[in-house]
């Protein structure tokens, strides 16, 4: 099956959200600020199976087309040409996620940091 087939099978899913790591919230204000990003629409955390925590938008790229396919795709950034690396799956074809933690939304991650208070 081509790379553009396996695309379609999860409708590009790496070509709509952009994860960027976060320091872990460990002070009043870095857990005020995690909260601050999952109140807003579309925006998730989570936390990685090294530990690394990472601030999630998810949203397009301007560039998926209606079949899942990049429409500049010779003019793409190095990073989308370098997904997944050589001998790596993509996210939906690994057989874990990506993370061993997601929030959603504050609530979510609210829960977490009490259950950890409480540890």
């Amino acid at each position: 099956m081509s790379l553009i087939d396996e695309c379609k099978k999860c409708d590009a899913f790496c070509c709509r959200h952009i994860a960027v790591q976060i320091e872990k919230p460990v002070s009043k204000k870095g857990i005020d600020n995690v909260r601050w990003y999952l109140l807003h629409e579309n925006v998730w955390v989570s936390i990685d199976h090294d530990g690394n925590w990472l601030l999630e938008f998810r949203t397009p790229c301007r560039n998926i087309d209606k079949d899942f396919k990049c429409s500049d795709y010779d003019g793409r950034p190095q990073i989308c040409r370098d997904y997944p690396g050589k001998d790596e799956l993509c996210e939906r074809q690994a057989d874990d996620k990506s993370y061993s933690q997601l929030f959603i939304n504050e609530k979510e991650f609210d829960l977490y940091i009490r259950n950890r208070k409480s540890k």
